[in-house]
């Protein structure tokens, strides 16, 4: 069966991010992705490691069933760096209503952590 609705997703905090730069700290913003239509970022948070964002967004969902993840590192000279990435099952959210996660990004499917975020997900069925 679809899934139908609409699914608000705030992006409470990261922890644990690793630094990028070789210079200075990373300045991460974090990328919310349900397809290739559906992207949106948060703010980037200067040389934060741990940052906060208490950032909502909202997504309609017509047969989604993951919400893709990545950290990014914003660099003003240079292409933006990808901290790590994670791949988020919407099926808990979809059951529940509702979700508050950690999620571990990471540079690839396999390897070390590059730090967690912290996320609600908030699903309404249409």
């Amino acid at each position: 069966m679809t899934k139908k609705g609409s699914l608000k997703v705030t992006v409470v905090e990261a922890r644990n991010l690793k630094d990028e730069d070789i210079i200075g700290k990373s300045d991460p913003y974090i990328k919310l992705i349900l397809d290739s239509k559906n992207t949106q970022s948060t703010t980037t948070k200067s040389g934060d490691l741990n940052p906060t964002y208490n950032e909502q967004f909202t997504f309609n969902i017509d047969g989604q069933k993951s919400l893709d993840i990545e950290v990014w590192d914003k660099d003003t000279v240079t292409r933006d760096d990808l901290i790590g990435k994670a791949d988020v099952s919407l099926s808990h959210a979809f059951s529940k209503g509702y979700e508050d996660i950690w999620v571990k990004v990471k540079q690839h499917t396999i390897g070390r952590s590059k730090g967690e975020v912290h996320l609600i997900l908030e699903f309404a069925a249409a």
